[in-house]
């Protein structure tokens, strides 16, 4: 048997239950390792949560680069070449046409006219927005209805504000100009669903239909054409522009995405991406939780250094004669230092076990009930997110376990060495 392991785990606990001092430092540099780890789990879990499910959010509400037409018309002509050349762009993986309009609409409840976007999308546009924020409505009745007759989306807020639900019908009123002179053409649609993405930008703003009733008054606008069929009466090349979907929304690649782009089309098309619109708040906003992850993490790590000093240096104190007997025995610093990295073993492996088990149970729990709830006005979610991942959280009882061990590395060479065996044996 190992003399320095047996060594330790005789004396350690036996001079816990004589000394209370040492019994107290021991029981709080434990409850404060079983703390910190508890804490920094949860710090890295719900803060990685948080930015996971909100970056899933901004990557399938709408494309995070739009191109538009420069010219005055504010028309892009679907080009099927055009739509292939972007897809050579790496950590692009959708592109889809869309076009937006304003428009007025009229609330039931106070007849207050209240302004929205009416967005138009096709048919192929991304599935997982349907699937990830359709709230009220099957998915496949909803997209029948949304493509092949007068139904529109709503988010479930502005349905609420507006006194509307499934089946109501609503009056549209699309903002266009002609000639210089601004006009409205009215039509009458009905809500087949309701939405929810939680981000007030997008919800408090959009209505999303079929782009071909835009299409349709652009070409009745231009060719006062009185045949009232939507479908006939169209130019289905006609667009606003083309949202991409990519990826990865850090801001090197969508920046660097543009800038080709902007190289390649600088001339024809605007480009735009979300850091130019209104989400750059959210992407500040998520950038936060790697500081307050770092700046948590930090106090803990300040935490367990200092508290693990002081119990070295208490252990230090009370093992200070068991030294010098050691040392008069002949027993070498080597031998001695070996010993104390084995009590720092034997406090230490108690409190990782029992903060691991708490901080996991409680990821668990809290993603299977959901009991921590949240504003989802401000926080854009309405439950608090956990994401786990065993790499993190083998990467804080790693760093834990290197702090305390190499805090009692070096301090037991520097000490130890320097304790002389006479004077250590005389010491009280």
């Amino acid at each position: 048997m190992n003399f320095e392991w047996f060594f330790s785990k005789k004396t350690i606990w036996k001079n816990c239950r004589k000394s209370k001092i040492l019994r107290t430092i021991v029981l709080v540099t434990q409850n404060i390792i079983c703390f910190g780890i508890i804490v920094s789990i949860i710090t890295f879990s719900i803060g990685f949560g948080f930015k996971k499910i909100i970056k899933k959010k901004l990557l399938n509400i709408q494309g995070q680069i739009t191109i538009t037409n420069l010219k005055i018309d504010n028309s892009i002509i679907r080009n099927k070449s055009f739509f292939k050349d972007l897809f050579l762009f790496k950590f692009i993986r959708r592109i889809n046409p869309f076009y937006e309009k304003d428009v007025i609409i009229c609330d039931n409840k106070s007849q207050n006219v209240e302004k929205f976007i009416f967005k138009g999308i096709s048919k192929d546009y991304n599935p997982i927005f349907f699937q990830n924020f359709l709230v009220i409505g099957y998915l496949e009745k909803v997209k029948k209805k949304l493509f092949s007759d007068y139904g529109i989306l709503l988010s479930k807020k502005v349905s609420i504000s507006l006194g509307l639900n499934i089946g109501s019908s609503i009056i549209v009123n699309f903002f266009f100009y002609k000639n210089g002179n601004p006009f409205f053409i009215s039509k009458k649609f009905y809500v087949c669903g309701l939405y929810d993405t939680s981000i007030p930008e997008f919800d408090d703003v959009y209505i999303i239909g079929n782009i071909k009733h835009i299409q349709y008054f652009h070409n009745n606008n231009n060719n006062n054409n009185n045949n009232n069929n939507v479908n006939n009466n169209r130019n289905e090349d006609f667009l606003e522009g083309v949202e991409i979907f990519v990826s990865d929304i850090s801001f090197d690649k969508i920046i660097s995405i543009k800038k080709k782009i902007d190289q390649k089309y600088s001339d024809n098309f605007l480009v735009k991406t979300i850091y130019d619109q209104s989400y750059e708040k959210i992407i500040e906003w998520i950038k936060i939780f790697d500081i307050n992850i770092f700046v948590i993490n930090m106090i803990v790590i300040i935490t367990v250094f200092f508290n693990v000093i002081v119990f070295f240096l208490i252990l230090i104190i009370e093992r200070i004669k068991t030294i010098g007997i050691l040392k008069t025995l002949g027993a070498r610093n080597k031998v001695i230092h070996k010993i104390f990295l084995y009590y720092i073993i034997q406090i230490l492996v108690p409190p990782l076990i029992i903060g691991n088990s708490i901080g996991i149970i409680f990821l668990f729990l809290q993603n299977k009930f959901r009991f921590l709830s949240l504003n989802k006005i401000q926080y854009y979610v309405d439950f608090v997110p956990v994401y786990f991942n065993i790499n993190y959280i083998l990467f804080i009882n790693l760093s834990i376990f290197l702090i305390c061990f190499s805090t009692v590395f070096f301090s037991s060479w520097f000490i130890i060495n320097k304790i002389p065996p006479i004077n250590s044996i005389e010491f009280e």
